[in-house]
């Protein structure tokens, strides 16, 4: 394909030959490279070499719908791929099947559904489009991999039972650019995918006995049990070696010279005294009783972050299990410098929160300027400037929307633990294409868990990096 660039031209012939030697390959390239049509013409590189090859690509549901479709008729015309979207009703996606496309796209909330209704899956070459995803060996979509990628026709289930296989045996690749943002740990289920097992071993657990050691250890009902883990001495260098004769990495920074610059800007904030008052006290005690005599209780560590997040972004949700307790607004601090980014700001505003109870306070307080990104057109409206705000949580717009020609600020209200989900939400407008410096505008309060979240989230940077960095090419 004449329109691949020389850096996507050498990412498809790596993802080539790793898939021939070694039966995987992991694309670990930065937002917009274009791992999507670099993936289109691994593909038809196969397909030229044996039209009767098809191919599966697994994909988050907006990438799935539009991402996919929309890369591959913009380039139709130089590939020779047919394709089809399982979308619609149940019958409809069964309809599709029967099409016998070479590309068939389905979102990852359908691979259980794919798996009950396909015995024997005919795609020899599986496309997991943001392999990170699968990061989590317990969820159902990587199991159904799992057992697919396992090609159960050398050993059938027993009397009575169903074999669902890979069919052919299936290779498969991997796209992320994000690997491995919160430990090391997250390699294993993604390199699993990509080899079976060959280069980390064939279970997590073994894994994670040979190159990690546990850091924190608690009284679970069977015993001591381990819940926190970092790598042995020189397990990063031995991990990282291991997975890079089917895995490469690039940077943006490195192969688009020409991408403006990101700036991040801390905006450093005070809890207004009453606040901070309810947010010391549900730290110390747990518990805490509002001046309505709602009471708000932090179960354990993890519902007492959660709690403390909220008021630092100026509410406080009641308890679960309270069928009577409401929202308690406690403050507009956020809002307020938000209003005055507004002011200051030379153009449109992409806003991330991360409580429901932020954004109804923005609608109301701003009005028809804020939209949203379920609205109708949106990116269409965006780009030609007819958006003054748009609010979005990074786990509904980290993927698929290519908001890079309609603004350059992004501000968080509430930054996310993941650096996965910030990377990705910043990436809507640090792409190719972004003629502006971005500035990513970050609402931080003094002395608050916002603290906490700007140190993780630079740990996990740093890790992130270095993977990165181990696994780029010349």
């Amino acid at each position: 394909m004449g329109a691949l660039r020389s850096y996507q031209a050498d990412a498809a012939g790596f993802a080539l030959d790793a898939l021939s030697e070694r039966g995987g390959a992991g694309l670990f390239l930065d937002m917009g490279l274009g791992k999507t049509l670099t993936s289109i013409a691994v593909m038809d590189v196969l397909h030229e070499a044996d039209p009767s090859m098809r191919f599966l690509v697994v994909a988050p549901p907006l990438i799935a719908k539009y991402s996919w479709p929309d890369e591959l008729a913009k380039w139709s015309g130089l590939h020779s791929l047919d394709w089809t979207v399982l979308d619609g009703s149940p019958r409809k996606r069964l309809e599709k099947l029967e099409s016998g496309a070479a590309v068939t796209v389905v979102s990852q909330g359908l691979l259980k559904w794919l798996d009950d209704n396909v015995d024997r899956w005919p795609w020899r070459l599986w496309v997991v489009d943001e392999l990170s995803g699968y990061k989590n060996p317990g969820s159902v979509r990587f199991r159904v991999l799992k057992a697919r990628r396992a090609n159960l026709n050398a050993h059938p289930l027993p009397s009575g039972g169903r074999s669902r296989t890979a069919g052919p045996k299936a290779r498969v690749l991997g796209l992320t650019g994000t690997p491995a943002t919160k430990n090391l740990l997250d390699l294993w289920a993604q390199m699993y995918l990509l080899d079976g097992g060959a280069t980390l071993g064939p279970t997590m657990s073994g894994y994670r006995d040979e190159w990690f050691r546990p850091t924190r250890v608690i009284q679970g009902p069977y015993g001591p049990q381990a819940v926190e883990w970092e790598p042995r001495a020189g397990a990063r260098r031995a991990i990282l070696g291991a997975v890079a004769p089917e895995c490469m990495s690039m940077r943006a920074s490195d192969k688009l010279p020409d991408l403006p610059p990101l700036v991040e800007q801390d905006h450093w904030l005070d809890m207004p005294k009453a606040t901070r008052r309810t947010y010391s006290k549900i730290r110390r005690d747990l518990a805490v009783r509002l001046d309505d005599g709602q009471e708000v209780t932090a179960a354990n560590a993890g519902v007492l972050t959660g709690k403390l997040s909220q008021l630092a972004a100026g509410c406080l949700y009641p308890d679960p299990d309270d069928p009577t307790g409401v929202v308690e607004h406690m403050d507009d601090t956020k809002l307020d410098e938000l209003e005055t980014i507004r002011e200051s700001s030379d153009g449109q505003l992409l806003v991330f929160y991360r409580f429901k109870d932020e954004l109804e306070r923005m609608r109301a307080r701003f009005g028809s300027d804020l939209h949203e990104v379920h609205e109708p057109d949106i990116v269409a409206r965006w780009n030609r400037g007819e958006v003054p705000m748009l609010a979005a949580h990074p786990l509904s717009a980290k993927f698929g929307l290519n908001l890079q020609e309609g603004g350059h600020e992004v501000v968080w209200t509430t930054l996310p633990w993941s650096l996965d989900d910030y990377s990705q939400a910043n990436a809507r407008l640090n792409r190719s294409g972004q003629r502006d410096t971005v500035v990513v505008h970050r609402l931080v309060e003094r002395g608050t868990v916002d603290e906490r979240i700007l140190d993780v989230l630079a740990e996990r940077a740093s890790l992130h990096d270095s993977v990165m960095a181990a696994l780029r090419r010349p």
